[in-house]
């Protein structure tokens, strides 16, 4: 994936291994993680790995994947944005995370629709799913204000969680 989207505040870029060590702080965050199960990390080895074996080969794969978010004044790593993949349930997943610092700022929302417009406009995609934990209200807000519509309950990855969807005709008509 060799996209690059940029935003008033936010450049959202391809990772490289090189956000290792941010991306690590950002996954032993105990607030981050709170509603997160599945892998922990253990090092920065770890998350190197993971982006080896996950991010990295989504791109080559799918054409497409997490996005890296940079704020655009200070440079900082802020989190991920963007699509995945999930196998288990045959559905491309849009997903987010980030640094507790930058959350209640609006960047989870200006960083989600462009990578949506880029699944349905660029991609072609029908449909994009959104997991959350069912106690992660924020994390549900935000969905619900993308447009995401609740289906159902399901138990993924260790975890129960909450399953919205977005058609392509709903976020055309939201986007008018």
């Amino acid at each position: 994936m060799k996209k690059t989207i940029e935003t008033q505040r936010l450049i959202l870029r391809p990772f490289t291994e090189d956000d290792a060590a941010a991306s690590f702080v950002m996954n032993t965050d105990p607030e981050v993680m709170r509603y997160l199960g599945g892998v922990t990390v253990q090092s920065v080895d770890d998350v190197r790995e993971m982006l080896q074996m996950h991010t990295l080969t989504d791109y080559a794969t799918h054409d497409f994947g997490r996005f890296a978010v940079i704020h655009k004044d200070t440079q900082e790593f802020m989190g991920f944005v963007g699509l995945k993949y999930i196998e288990e349930l045959g559905e491309v997943d849009h997903g987010y995370r980030l640094i507790p610092k930058f959350w209640r700022q609006g960047y989870g929302y200006e960083a989600s629709v462009p990578c949506l417009d880029f699944a349905f406009v660029e991609l072609g995609l029908n449909r994009v799913i959104a997991l959350a934990n069912p106690n992660n209200i924020a994390s549900i807000t935000l969905m619900k204000k993308l447009g995401f519509r609740y289906e159902k309950e399901i138990h993924i990855y260790g975890d129960d969680a909450v399953h919205y969807a977005l058609n392509k005709s709903n976020w055309c008509e939201t986007k008018g």
